[in-house]
């Protein structure tokens, strides 16, 4: 199978629980119209948990499409210091690792 020309979406500078409901919306319809989503987090300055509950629920969603959604590039050290904090680094199963770092865990 080829690869799919995956539709770019950069995700807000503020993602938390009070802002979360809009960019959730936008995920969802894009995950409708599209077979491949590439998330830019690049811009991502004020992010909580939802964040990452949102882009771990998108995530599963597209693999029981059988769609892809996968991000631009690791998350940047803000991020991956969420992702600790929050425990999902413990354990975590090398899918996921791939999936945050394109591979290995930041030092």
């Amino acid at each position: 199978m080829g690869e799919r020309m995956a539709q770019i979406i950069l995700v807000p500078a503020t993602v938390t629980t009070s802002s979360v409901v809009p960019f959730a919306a936008d995920l969802a319809s894009q995950l409708e119209q599209h077979d491949a989503i590439e998330l830019d987090l690049s811009a991502v300055a004020e992010a909580d948990v939802s964040l990452l509950q949102l882009v771990c629920a998108a995530r599963r969603q597209a693999e029981r499409d059988g769609k892809s959604l996968r991000l631009a590039m690791p998350v940047h050290d803000a991020l991956a210091a969420l992702l600790e904090r929050a425990g999902f680094l413990t354990d975590i199963p090398s899918a996921d690792q791939n999936f945050w770092f394109h591979g290995d865990l930041p030092r």
